[in-house]
């Protein structure tokens, strides 16, 4: 073999190497970010809602971005994260109030409201928000609310009932209206074969969010008394004030 033949072999192999070393190697984050997380998140949310979650992808959401995929890698670690990070993107006016300036009865409900809003925004994210705990979606929010609700005390034995229940009513109402059967009959029913299902949509006496407002009430109302009636566990700050008051009394 030539020496010129010897140099382009070894070239060869140099250059073959140099592409296993690079497909082998991880991606490392940039050290400065191109777009802020907030904006990616935004624009990974707009194509979960318009093309689905199955469209989402690094390489997609670099797409719509218009930067390169590495980009992304300064705030997420893969497309897991980025959907994550989307659903607690829809669920932020989901809040805990930070004072107990109003009863909790009412910011319970308004909180109701406000995930069945985002569910019927966003239902493309319901599967993932059924996975909310593991994967850590709300948690901080969830615990300031228990928290917030034992301070007002209401019945520790009562509470993950009432937001487990209110979460559930709030997806069902969500999906039922997102199909669109909210305000009348399915489209397909013909109204002269269906007289009195067409006449009964045609005068209901509650709309759509006076249903959702009227059965969270009878939820909270039926697991607080509930749990009562059972002697469920009263919420620590409750235990204590009898104590407070005795001592009071005595002075």
């Amino acid at each position: 073999m030539t020496t010129v033949s010897r140099t382009g072999e070894r070239s060869r192999r140099q250059l073959h190497a140099g592409r296993r070393e690079r497909r082998a190697r991880p991606v490392a984050r940039p050290k400065v970010p191109l777009i802020s997380k907030r904006k990616a998140l935004e624009v990974a949310l707009d194509i979960i809602d318009n093309e689905g979650i199955e469209a989402l992808s690094i390489r997609r959401l670099a797409e719509r971005l218009k930067v390169n995929g590495a980009s992304l890698y300064h705030h997420f670690e893969n497309k897991e994260e980025i959907v994550v990070g989307a659903a607690k993107l829809a669920l932020e006016q989901v809040r805990t109030p930070q004072t107990h300036d109003e009863p909790w009865r009412v910011w319970i409900l308004r909180n109701a409201r406000r995930l069945r809003q985002a569910f019927r925004e966003h239902p493309d994210l319901v599967p993932v928000m059924l996975r909310r705990q593991p994967l850590g979606i709300g948690s901080a929010q969830m615990d300031a609310t228990v928290a917030l609700l034992e301070e007002e005390n209401v019945p520790t034995g009562a509470i993950a009932p009432m937001l487990e229940a209110l979460e559930l009513y709030a997806i069902g109402s969500a999906l039922h209206e997102s199909r669109g059967d909210a305000a009348g009959p399915t489209h397909d029913v013909d109204p002269s074969k269906t007289p009195h299902l067409t006449r009964a949509f045609a005068q209901r006496a509650l709309s759509a969010d006076e249903i959702f407002d009227t059965v969270c009430e009878k939820i909270i109302d039926t697991v607080v008394m509930t749990t009562i009636e059972r002697g469920g566990s009263i919420a620590p700050a409750a235990s204590q004030r009898p104590a407070e008051q005795s001592t009071k009394a005595t002075a």
